[in-house]
């Protein structure tokens, strides 16, 4: 982690270094909300909706790629180059060069490429943002040049807002002109209409006064005349009725025609006249007047006059009901005959209403059209932006970037993150011992040793540092020695086969030490080298140049004259070289498991160095011989799967494992020159002395 941190620190140095100044100019824009309205009128174009998906569809139009080519049209016209730069005269040269036909197909590619690249530049370095409280739009570009960026911020501001302007007006004029075509199509298909609606009814004979037609009038007045006719008829049928009354009572002056009769009034005025004279003569007593047949002649022939001038009205009251009869049974008899014919007018009159409402339906579009029409060309010519630039970009005085901390920052965080990454792929492709605990619950086998890492000095002097408690090496060597002696009191473990599942773990060193510990407590212990892939041994105790454990097996030579001694300890062993023949054929030979049981009988331990599990079944056919094993496991070598592969293949077939010793643990602390020996180095002190009680009464047996 700490060399990725110094690696992205100094990346960072160097491209701030590197990096050109860069300067941001912002112009601010603010959408409005209150629109100008010159007319009271709809206009073509409706506001923008205050809204935010609304606000951000406008900042994604500031930054795309129509407005960034206005916006490089403009910067072209501010005489700006493709760099920032204003040089107006190379701008006015190339104006005037006169290209030749043959190329300008090839310069209007290289112009478009050209384009396409200072757009692309354009979009990357520009920003539109809004702070999502507000109806603000603040536009920054970053450049090279505090001027070029200061005009490209405000260039984006001016062509949005030339941009809403013409989109307005674009869109005005668009639609007046459409509504000017419309309107012509509108107006032939209002005269069209309302033509055929006017030959219809003319054809049809549905022409219409105060809203009515004709013949709904003249049905109207015979149904009028019918009703009158009708009252008449009951009038005089009334009439007559009450004259018969009158003239059959003889009270005829209840009848208003006899009443206001001329001729009825004289004859009852004579008739009154005779009365009373006959009265006056009467009441005279007068009885035999000569007036008085006169007088009653006169009287019966009034009454006989006055009775046919009332049977005259009887009559001329039955005629006026007979020609009422007559009148009101034409009239009838017209009607009937018009509402047979309004049947089929109904039905013109249907479809001519209909041709009358399409008409009407036409006029009211095109009179709409015509009002909207008129409405848009008068708004041509008055569109607004629907937004204000409140403040227009300057020139930057400070550089915005870079900066030197943010660079730092940068580096510290990414070398921190590809430390962390590495350090973690690391770690996961890492199968070597990390916990000792978790190994112990992985391969259900006990740790039974830790063997601490040795220096390059102690390792020069190992010898020296096997017999000084004081060394975290002794001691760990020291607690190995006490675990194999004590763990097994019935039945000790002469025969010790050390293996590991890897190469290179260290077993000829933990062999070394424990044959050394053994020897300075007194034991009896013989090394045998069974690792004929690479042997360890002779290197390890000075190898006498044989003769090796291959010429005893074979029968070459004897075993006493293999058994070497060391120099400096009690220890004896027998050496191994490489050899061509393969080692399953020594290994598994008859003669090497009667070898191991002669040692058995003659030495009190028998250490056996194997080959690593991995690279063969050496390992396990050295087990089998052995009365038990121990698995050496390198800390910073190890797999831990490898080796729970190995534990299963020597645990197979009821061979012991007695554990599993770690070497190379860091985790082992020192011991300092006043600490005593663990209680492991005493108990191991006592066994000794067992040891040597076992050894002398064998004596005898080793002898033999």
């Amino acid at each position: 982690m700490l060399t990725a941190l110094m690696a992205f620190l100094l990346l960072a140095i160097v491209g701030y270094s590197t990096t050109p100044a860069q300067y941001v100019s912002e112009a601010i824009l603010a959408l409005d909300v209150r629109k100008l309205q010159a007319l009271p009128t709809e206009s073509v174009v409706s506001p923008l909706p205050q809204e935010s998906p609304v606000l951000r569809t406008e900042l994604d139009i500031i930054s795309s790629r129509m407005m960034a080519g206005k916006v490089l049209t403009r910067l072209d016209g501010l005489g700006f180059d493709a760099d920032g730069r204003i040089n107006p005269a190379d701008q006015h040269l190339s104006a005037n060069i006169n290209i030749p036909e043959s190329l300008s197909p090839l310069s209007e590619q290289m112009d478009e490429d050209r384009n396409r690249s200072r757009i692309d530049k354009l979009l990357s370095n520009v920003s539109v943002m809004n702070d999502g409280r507000s109806y603000t739009i603040y536009i920054s570009y970053k450049a090279d040049s505090p001027q070029y960026s200061a005009a490209v911020a405000n260039a984006f501001g001016e062509s949005y807002l030339d941009y809403q302007i013409d989109l307005q007006t674009s869109a005005t004029r668009r639609v007046s002109e459409w509504l000017g075509g419309k309107l012509i199509n509108l107006r032939a298909t209002l005269e069209q209409s309302e033509r055929a609606a006017a030959d219809f009814r003319e054809k049809s004979g549905l022409v219409k006064a105060n809203g009515m037609t004709l013949q709904s009038q003249q049905i109207a007045a015979l149904n009028a005349e019918l009703a009158n006719l009708r009252a008449k008829l009951a009038g005089a049928e009334a009439r007559l009725s009450t004259a018969i009354d009158a003239s059959n009572n003889k009270s005829g002056v209840a009848l208003s025609e006899i009443l206001g009769s001329p001729a009825i009034q004289q004859l009852r005025a004579e008739q009154s006249r005779v009365e009373r004279s006959l009265q006056e003569i009467s009441q005279s007593g007068a009885s035999q007047s000569v007036q008085l047949p006169q007088l009653n002649s006169q009287l019966a022939s009034l009454k006989s006059q006055i009775a046919g001038e009332v049977q005259q009205v009887i009559d001329s009251l039955r005629n006026e009901i007979n020609v009422t009869h007559r009148q009101q049974g034409a009239v009838e008899a017209n009607l009937k005959e018009m509402q047979d014919g309004m049947s089929a007018a109904n039905q013109a009159l249907v479809h001519a209403d209909q041709l009358d409402r399409e008409a009407s339906a036409n006029r009211a579009i095109y009179e709409s059209y015509l009002t909207r029409y008129k409405q848009t060309i008068e708004q041509d010519g008055i569109a607004t932006a629907e937004a204000r630039m409140i403040s227009r970009a300057v020139p930057a005085r400070s550089k915005a970037s870079p900066h030197f901390s943010t660079w730092l920052a940068i580096g510290a965080i990414g070398g921190v993150f590809s430390g962390f990454c590495l350090s973690l792929i690391l770690d996961l492709k890492d199968k070597s011992i990390r916990s000792v605990k978790a190994l112990e619950s992985a391969a259900r086998t006990p740790i039974i040793g830790r063997i601490p890492r040795l220096s390059s000095g102690e390792q020069k002097n190992v010898a020296h540092i096997v017999g000084e408690g004081r060394y975290r090496f002794a001691r760990a060597i020291a607690d190995l020695q006490a675990h194999l002696l004590l763990s097994s009191p019935q039945k000790i473990a002469r025969a010790i086969a050390v293996t590991s599942a890897g190469t290179q773990e260290g077993k000829t060193l933990v062999v070394a030490g424990l044959a050394r510990s053994l020897a300075a407590t007194g034991v009896r212990t013989i090394i045998i080298d069974a690792n004929f892939r690479a042997p360890m041994v002779a290197q390890e105790f000075g190898d006498q140049f044989g003769p090796y454990l291959e010429d005893v097996i074979r029968g070459r030579k004897t075993l006493e004259a293999a058994i070497q001694h060391d120099l400096f300890s009690s220890i004896d062993f027998v050496a191994t070289q490489a050899c061509s023949v393969p080692a399953e054929f020594l290994l598994g030979h008859q003669q090497f498991a009667k070898l191991i049981n002669t040692l058995k009988q003659q030495y009190d331990i028998v250490l056996i160095d194997t080959p690593a599990v991995c690279l063969s079944a050496d390992a396990i056919r050295v087990a089998s011989l052995a009365d038990t094993t121990l698995l050496v496991a390198r800390c910073d070598k190890a797999n831990t799967d490898d080796i729970i592969s190995a534990v299963k293949m020597l645990t197979s077939e009821g061979r012991k494992l007695s554990g599993i010793v770690i070497n190379s643990d860091q985790s082992v602390r020192d011991i300092s020159q006043t600490d005593q020996l663990p209680p492991a180095n005493a108990i191991a002190k006592r066994f000794v002395k067992e040891i040597a009680s076992y050894a002398r009464s064998r004596s005898s047996v080793v002898k033999a």
